[in-house]
């Protein structure tokens, strides 16, 4: 990876609150994965990341209600405006779920090699969507195409929990995407 972005990795784990959330239009049409999977689906909400004025993605919540619910099944699709390694995904996502909540070392190496098998790495516009299924984990899929499942509870939950959890780096996104803006 490129010096450049890596400081840029390191810009977005140490300040978030420079990041800015806006609310999204271009993630507003309903991705073939979700389509699929749902009987129906409803946008609960969108937002952009953007970062000291770059757009990192855009981001929208589905659920099979028009109220989200975890008891329910909802996916999580990022539409990417940069480009990221697979290992950084990994990383990153392992990073966020320390910040809000307490691992012991083997689940955080668990998890970590969990997730480095599923990611892929991403370019400008490319998709990926976590589709939580209660009681069954978390399927990913990279540009309607899958791309791994999370069958462990725990970290299903805690993993989609990076942008629903209302301690996330990015509480308006978190609010954005839920609704709530």
């Amino acid at each position: 990876m490129k010096h450049s972005a890596k400081l840029f990795l390191l810009g977005l784990l140490f300040f978030p609150v420079l990041a800015l959330a806006s609310p999204s239009k271009s993630s507003t049409k309903i991705p073939e994965a979700i389509h699929e999977l749902f009987e129906q689906s409803f946008l609960v909400g969108s937002a952009t990341l953007k970062f000291f004025g770059i757009k990192v993605y855009d981001i929208s919540l589905w659920s099979e209600e028009v109220r989200f619910s975890y008891e329910k099944r909802f996916a999580i699709c990022i539409k990417y405006n940069m480009n990221f390694s697979g290992e950084d995904l990994a990383q990153r996502s392992i990073t966020e779920i320390k910040r809000l909540n307490e691992l012991s070392k083997q689940e955080e190496i668990s998890y970590q090699e969990s997730l480095k098998k599923i990611f892929s790495s991403v370019k400008k516009g490319d998709e990926k969507i976590a589709v939580f299924i209660p009681s069954q984990g978390v399927i990913i899929f990279h540009n309607g195409e899958p791309a791994g499942k999370i069958s462990d509870p725990k970290l299903s939950r805690l993993f989609v929990d990076i942008w629903l959890d209302e301690r996330s780096s990015y509480p308006k996104i978190t609010k954005a995407i839920l609704g709530k803006f």
